[in-house]
Order: C-alpha cells, then sequence, then structure tokens
C-alpha cells in the first residue's frame, strides 16, 4: 500500500503518514463497521466463498477467509475479505484491499476516504454529513497517532537511558508511578472505538501542551465570578487543597475575596474558547485573573491534571475537545459535580457492610466542587486519594494494563514481576475474582451498575496485604435500579434520593445487566483475556473457562445467600449473545432521535457472540 498524505488539520504540518499507521486506523474502521452492523453490512450483506472473484478478476483470498458482499448502499457493490470470529462480532476483516465493483469495473479501496463514501452512498444530506464528520476524524487520528508513536519513542529512548532498568513500578512515590502509567496507557488505544487516538480539536501545539502522551507541566488560569453566580459544592464548601491560590496570589486584589469566588480554567479553554464562552453565558462582573497558578500535568482523561506538588488532588476541568466521538465534547455538567459525590458516598457505605469487598476497595473523595451559572465550561470538579492508604502501593489504571513498557514488555507482566514474583496467572487470578466479586455483587444485591471503564478503575498493588485492591473514581454515570435500593436497603437509598441526572435512575434490572456486560465484562475483563493468553501461552478459550466459571461461583454464592441472580444467569452464560456499545454508531454517526439512546456512550445492541456460553 502506497503511503497516504494528508494535508494540513487546523495547525498540523503537512506530513507523509507511514502506510503502517493509515492501514492500522483502516483495520479498526472496518472492524467498528462490522461490529455495528452499520447500515444493515452484517445483517444485510451477501457472504462469499474466498474463491468468488477468482474466475472474473482474478482475486482470490487465503483459505478460510471469505467475502462480503454488500449491494444496497448504492449502485455498485462493496466486498469486504473477512473471517469469522467469537470476540465482540461474527465477522472480522482481513486485511486490504477492500473492493468496490461496479458493472464489469473492480477498483480496489485503500483510503478511508473511499471506504466512507461509499458506506454513505445513498443517504441524506445529514446523513452524509456525518459520515464527512468521522472521515475527518479518521484522517486527524492517522495524524495524532504517528505524531505520538513518535513521541512515545522518544520518550523510552530517553527513560531507558535516564532510568536503566528501573522500572515503572519501582519508582520512588506512588504519584509518580500512577502518572507513569497513566502515560503508558495514553499510547494504548481504546479497543473498540476506532479513532480514539484523535482528539479533535487539538492542534499540534495543543496535543504536545495538554495530552497525556506528552504528559508535560503547564499552569491553571483563573477567572474570579461573583459569589451571586457560583455555585460551590454543597457538601464540603471548605475543603481545598493548601495550595489553593488567594486572590492576590493571581495577581488581583484581596479585597475581591469578599465579593467573589474563583474558578480554575484550563489553558487551552483560555487561550482559544473563553471570549466565547464568557459572552454566552453572559455574567456580569466576571474577572480574569492576569497570573496563572498550580502547577499541574494531564492525566490519562486528558482533562483531569494530577497538582503536582500535591499529587493526592485532582482536578478535572471541561476541555472545548472532543474524544471517542462527535458528540463526546468534554463539558462538565453542574449535575456530576453533585451525583458524583452522591454514588462515591453510596459505595463507601455498601462497602462498610460487605466484609468480602471492604478492605479491598479504595474510593476517592469527591465531595468538592463548583460552577458558575449552571455554565458546562465553567466548572471544575476536585477529586482526593486517600494517600494514607496509599503511600506504599502502585496504581495502574486497567487502561494501562495491557500497553508496552519502556524495557519492551507489558505493565501486566511488569506488576506482576513485582507484585507477584512473576506469577501473572494468579495476579490474573485476584484481579477477576475481586472484579466480578465487587460487581456482580452491586447489580443483583443492591441493583447498582458502574460504568467503571478502564480509566476509572484503578490496580492497586501493595506488598502488604491484601496484595490486590481496586479503586473507583468518577462514578456519575452509573445506572440505579432506586425503587430495588429503596425497597431492599431504603438507608442507603437516601445517598442518591436526589440525583440530579435522571438518567441514572432506571425502572428494571436489565440496564444493570447491558452496563456490566459492556464495562465490566467486555472492556475490564474480556479485553485482557485476548492479550494476556499468548503470554501466559494459554488459549483464549481456556481464559474464558476460567472466567465462566469464576461468574458462576460468584452467581451460585449470591443465589445461597437469597439473591435472585436468573437474569445475571441468563445474559451472560446461557444467551447466544452478549450486548455491546455501538459506541461510533451513537457518537458520531447517528442522532439520538434515530437510536432512542438518551446516553450517547450507553447505545447496545445485542450482536457479539457470547464468549462466555458452553457450546
Amino acid at each position: 500500500m502506497k503511503a497516504i498524505m494528508y494535508g494540513k488539520t487546523n495547525e498540523f504540518p503537512v506530513m507523509h503518514e507511514h502506510a503502517d499507521h493509515a492501514q492500522y486506523i483502516y483495520q479498526r474502521v472496518v472492524d467498528t463497521l462490522l461490529r455495528e452492523n452499520v447500515r444493515g453490512c452484517i445483517d444485510q450483506a451477501e457472504v462469499m466463498p474466498g474463491d468468488a472473484l477468482s474466475t472474473r478478476w482474478g482475486m482470490h483470498l487465503k483459505e478460510n477467509h471469505q467475502w462480503l458482499k454488500i449491494s444496497h448502499f448504492g449502485d455498485g457493490n462493496i466486498w469486504i475479505p473477512v473471517a469469522q470470529t467469537t470476540f465482540m462480532q461474527r465477522w472480522r476483516g482481513v486485511g486490504l484491499p477492500l473492493l468496490w465493483q461496479k458493472d464489469n469495473k473492480v477498483e480496489e479501496m485503500y483510503t478511508l476516504d473511499d471506504l466512507i463514501a461509499c458506506f454513505s452512498q445513498g443517504l441524506g444530506p445529514a446523513a452524509v454529513s456525518t459520515f464527512k464528520v468521522f472521515a475527518e476524524e479518521c484522517k486527524l487520528a492517522v495524524e495524532h497517532r504517528q505524531i505520538c508513536e513518535n513521541e512515545r519513542e522518544r520518550w523510552f529512548n530517553e527513560y531507558n537511558a535516564l532510568n536503566g532498568k528501573v522500572t515503572g513500578a519501582e519508582l520512588p512515590s506512588w504519584a509518580s508511578r500512577l502518572i507513569h502509567y497513566d502515560r503508558l496507557g495514553a499510547f494504548l488505544d481504546h479497543p473498540f472505538y476506532p479513532t480514539a487516538r484523535a482528539k479533535p480539536g487539538f492542534d499540534f501545539k495543543s496535543l504536545a501542551a495538554y495530552s497525556p502522551e506528552f504528559q508535560n507541566k503547564f499552569l491553571i488560569h483563573w477567572l474570579a465570578v461573583p459569589n451571586a453566580f457560583f455555585y460551590p459544592s454543597e457538601f464540603n464548601k471548605q475543603v481545598l487543597p493548601q495550595l489553593w491560590p488567594s486572590f492576590d496570589t493571581i495577581g488581583l486584589p484581596a479585597a475581591l475575596a469578599d465579593t467573589h469566588d474563583l474558578i480554575p480554567v484550563h489553558p487551552f479553554v483560555w487561550e482559544y474558547q473563553l471570549e466565547d464562552l464568557l459572552s454566552a453565558a453572559a455574567i456580569p462582573n466576571i474577572i480574569r485573573a492576569p497570573k496563572p497558578y498550580l502547577t499541574v500535568a494531564p492525566t490519562l482523561s486528558v482533562r483531569t491534571v494530577i497538582l503536582l506538588d500535591m499529587p493526592e488532588w485532582h482536578l478535572k476541568l471541561p476541555l472545548t475537545i472532543r474524544t471517542l466521538g462527535a458528540k463526546n465534547i468534554r463539558t462538565i455538567k453542574p449535575s456530576t459535580i453533585h451525583d458524583g459525590h452522591c454514588i462515591q458516598s453510596l459505595l463507601s457505605s455498601i462497602a462498610a457492610s460487605e466484609p468480602s469487598v471492604a478492605n479491598r476497595l479504595v474510593l476517592t473523595e469527591e465531595d468538592c466542587g463548583g460552577h458558575a451559572d449552571h455554565q458546562m465550561f465553567l466548572g471544575y470538579i476536585l477529586r482526593r486519594y486517600p494517600v494514607e492508604s496509599l503511600s506504599n502501593s502502585t496504581l495502574i489504571p486497567v487502561a494501562a494494563l495491557l500497553a508496552k513498557t519502556p524495557a519492551g514488555k507489558t505493565v501486566i507482566e511488569e506488576a506482576a514481576e513485582k507484585y507477584y514474583d512473576g506469577n501473572l496467572e494468579l495476579f490474573w487470578n485476584d484481579y477477576l475474582e475481586l472484579t466480578l466479586r465487587f460487581h456482580l455483587l452491586l447489580w443483583l444485591r443492591y441493583g447498582i451498575a458502574l460504568e467503571s471503564n478502564q480509566q476509572n478503575s484503578v490496580v492497586v498493588l501493595s506488598q502488604e496485604s491484601p496484595r490486590l485492591r481496586l479503586l473507583l473514581k468518577d462514578n456519575d454515570a452509573a445506572r440505579i435500579h432506586f425503587d430495588y435500593l429503596t425497597m431492599r436497603w431504603p438507608y442507603l437509598a437516601t445517598h442518591v434520593a436526589n440525583l440530579q441526572d435522571r438518567r441514572i435512575i432506571v425502572s428494571d434490572t436489565l440496564p444493570l445487566g447491558q452496563m456490566f456486560a459492556t464495562i465490566t465484562l467486555q472492556l475490564n475483563i474480556a479485553v485482557l483475556v485476548e492479550s494476556i493468553g499468548p503470554i501466559l501461552g494459554l488459549s483464549a478459550n481456556t481464559l474464558y473457562s476460567q472466567v465462566r466459571r469464576r461468574v458462576d461461583v460468584v452467581l451460585k454464592e449470591l443465589m445461597a445467600e437469597g439473591e435472585d441472580v436468573s437474569l445475571a444467569r441468563q445474559l451472560l452464560l446461557k444467551n447466544d449473545r452478549l450486548y455491546i456499545k455501538y459506541l461510533l454508531t451513537a457518537a458520531t454517526l447517528a442522532e439520538k432521535n434515530e437510536t432512542g439512546a438518551n446516553d450517547v456512550n450507553k447505545f447496545y445492541g445485542m450482536s457479539s457472540p457470547n464468549f462466555l456460553r458452553v457450546i
């Protein structure tokens, strides 16, 4: 495949992309289109043998490969070379080229533009525009991937020169270990959103300045907001980091403390969008502080930064960029400041009453934050890590476990060497048992499912007992069967009786099962299975058998304690298909009125082969 040249995007320099970056994104896009059955590309396609094109056009696939012939998009046929699979989808692409056939002419499709143009044939202008937006996102993903992969190579060379054989788990403090693994995790793609490497809104300068792949330090800017328009967290108005600025620290008169409150602003927003945001907010007498203050560095979540001089404090700020889809702009809804704390306090009360998980669960404090007049771009959340119980531990986001280290191993291997004497299988078993036990317990006993994705779930490792714990943060998008919780645990229900985002409340148990399947089972377990099998010398089927047995054990224990496990057993162990998220469809290619989903991150299809089902 020839190298592809993309033109200037925002302020990116014109560059000749290496073929592997473009082909990598192309393959991810093809697999996602198939996984989400975009425009019926699976259900309405015809499966053809590998030699279906050999007689007429000389095209032939390798043994066991087939073609999907898609004929309903326009006045020609798309031919996609595929193989059957069992992980997350029925068919996966097996490489390039894809073919476009019209009448007696066949063209090879090597570019994403060509593929997306074929998939948008026959659509109306509004739908075509969403595909065009996605095409631009694909180009940006290729650019950002190359830039970040170059940075990874540079950083790894620098790290090895400076640190020799010192691993991330041997860095001097819990915070230095955490941000090291955050940075490693940033180079690893989201398992299912194909263009996750793109951060639309960031140009080259901003990507280098503010993204976790580069992890450069920067200073926070500040606005002074009149008291009447400032809404602090109702739970804990006074507890701020000791380093939080006074007015004179940031170049403002000290007397303003009597009439104004301070709101931090990300420097990217400050430089590029603040004027428009303030005009839209129309809040009188807002004052821009002349001096930035607080040295921070980006974490894995991009908009959350760590206070480098008080690393137990993380500051979450709105960003006017998009990640994981055109509709996923990184605001902070005022409701999340309230709801995140409510759910964390609920989890804390549950953990205290459950001996099987009580000492193995770590929760951040999320009771501090504020916003200006209900604006989604003028607010913040302060998250405090319980440093007193973490100082001798290593924290690794689940999103980083499969990332490559400077030494060439995976993070999970490096962690197993440090904390499990190199026994990766024992590490895996501990992680699997705790993850399944806690989340099944939440679902079946309390009617709660957490969106504890790979960023929000953090493995806490220690040489002391317990050797492995889970830290959970940022739980403002859970699903709670409130009537069930109230009926069984009325004193716990008081924690979440006044949730502001009513999408959290569900009226039956199916949404809980959908979230468990798509977050806990698929993102946090199955993705690991697919990669650690080769390291352990075990097949994926062998590891899925372990997962199935562990699910069965926990379900039997809960059933013996009086819990109704019938839906969980049906969804997880008996059904032919599992629910999966249609991320690309909901977040980029379709409108909410088309999907019916009230949250673009919770639109499901039941189309994944069930890798836990005994056949």
